[in-house]
């Protein structure tokens, strides 16, 4: 979709643009931006308030950041920003035209409602069996050491496979990571060259993604709602045969692997600070364990035990704000506004930084510190307005949110009722990877004894 320009109003064109940030030539901000970027875009807020502009690699960006701009984003974001141009470099390489992180709009509404059930907790109560098997099976292959990451992925790309397809990707586990990785940081954040994309072990890696896809599309279609309850597959196949015109068959493969997309960087990533955080606090990981053994004590728990759960459950929100998989998001403007004093002219690249206020000590005192206690009644910080984005804001937040918060509580409490986990070294201090989004780094190993 094309962005219509139109005029500004005049009370807007008086306005000044934001101040830019000073840089490099060329490279303008970028090597800032590519390590720890909520640090480097909290010193430009407080230097330059909630709005500032920023240059990398010949790329401008208007910043929006701090509480201020999360609340105009829920709030207004809808009215002024769009998001086709900055995702349509990732739908094509699907083949597709647009995809649902696309769409704005009345059609990104309908699309969401059309999986949400598929995404929701209703249809992930269904699979806590299957779930806590998976989880419990690999952390007690974890008699060597695994990276965290990896280990975590392992879990998490076989539970969404289960929930959401019917299928094991297990096989083609390393080809999706490669896939995925390779197209956010050459498609998306254009941290990497396109060159990339031209790399036989790429090609191949897709193909095998590709043909995946279709196979599990293909056995739904010749089966639908196999497992009695529709998944998202059925899902979008009954959307694309009553309305092929809406969703055809060339957005149907983003679409079917969009729960990976979205899984392998966020819920496993965030499942792997988790555990680090419980390795680094012996007391903290004693009480976690003692609540999962309590959650399990009547086997498989219930929905309603696992939403009883206090001290993982803020285990798990306090990673979130903590370690922010997603920490900014980027749109393009389609109307110009004012905000902050200054103008925001239409077709400007934005960057909404909804993860800064994680940072701000304002909100959340010694914000580096990983405390849970920052969740108790009498703090409740994350209740500020404004303060806590860990899945986005407005119309897109994320649609698996609830999903992916009890993947993350069911799988860390059943890695903990099921072994004793340790780091190798028992040493490592955490090191970050922030490419293409914030993991542990490839260092933080950890192996098991069975309980």
């Amino acid at each position: 979709m094309t962005i219509q320009i139109h005029e500004v109003p005049a009370e807007i064109a008086r306005l000044p643009l934001p101040k830019l940030v000073s840089g490099l030539p060329v490279l303008g901000s970028a090597l800032d931006m590519s390590g720890d970027i909520l640090s480097f875009l909290l010193k430009q807020y407080r230097q330059h308030g909630p709005i500032f502009r920023i240059k990398a690699l010949n790329r401008e960006f208007t910043v929006m950041a701090g509480p201020e701009a999360n609340l105009f984003f829920s709030q207004q974001g809808h009215q002024y920003f769009r998001s086709d141009q900055f995702w349509q470099d990732q739908d094509a390489e699907y083949g597709a035209k647009r995809s649902l992180i696309s769409m704005d709009g009345p059609d990104h509404a309908r699309y969401r409602k059309a999986m949400g059930h598929s995404y929701s907790r209703t249809h992930i109560n269904e699979f806590y069996p299957e779930l806590v098997e998976i989880a419990r099976a690999e952390a007690l292959t974890w008699t060597e050491p695994i990276s965290g990451v990896k280990a975590m992925q392992r879990v998490i790309t076989e539970q969404i496979g289960v929930v959401s397809t019917g299928f094991s990707p297990r096989e083609y586990l390393d080809d999706l990571v490669f896939f995925l990785r390779t197209v956010l940081m050459v498609r998306v954040t254009r941290m990497r060259p396109a060159l990339l994309m031209r790399n036989p072990a790429y090609q191949r890696a897709k193909a095998r993604i590709f043909a995946f896809g279709q196979e599990v599309m293909a056995a739904h279609r010749a089966n639908p709602n196999a497992k009695g309850s529709p998944d998202l597959i059925d899902d979008l196949l009954a959307l694309a045969d009553a309305d092929p015109e809406f969703l055809p068959e060339s957005d149907l493969l983003i679409a079917a692997l969009g729960p990976f997309i979205a899984g392998v960087d966020t819920a496993a990533n965030s499942c792997a600070f988790s555990l680090y955080s419980l390795l680094k606090d012996p007391e903290l990981m004693a009480r976690a364990t003692a609540e999962a053994d309590a959650l399990f004590a009547d086997g498989v728990p219930t929905p309603d035990q696992l939403r009883k759960l206090d001290v993982l459950h803020r285990v798990v929100i306090e990673t979130l704000r903590r370690y922010p998989i997603a920490p900014a998001t980027q749109r393009r403007v389609a109307s110009a506004f004012a905000f902050g004093g200054y103008r925001v002219e239409a077709d400007t690249n934005v960057l909404i930084a909804t993860g800064l206020p994680h940072f701000m000590a304002e909100f959340f005192p010694n914000p580096r510190r990983f405390d849970i206690d920052r969740y108790l009644p009498e703090r409740k910080e994350h209740k500020q307005r404004g303060a806590y984005a860990p899945f986005g804001l407005g119309a897109h937040v994320c649609l698996g949110a609830g999903m992916a918060e009890v993947l993350m509580i069911m799988t860390v409490a059943t890695v903990l009722h099921t072994v004793s986990l340790s780091m190798d070294p028992a040493g490592y201090e955490l090191k970050i990877d922030h490419t293409p989004t914030q993991k542990p780094d490839k260092n933080f190993r950890i192996r098991a004894v069975a309980r």
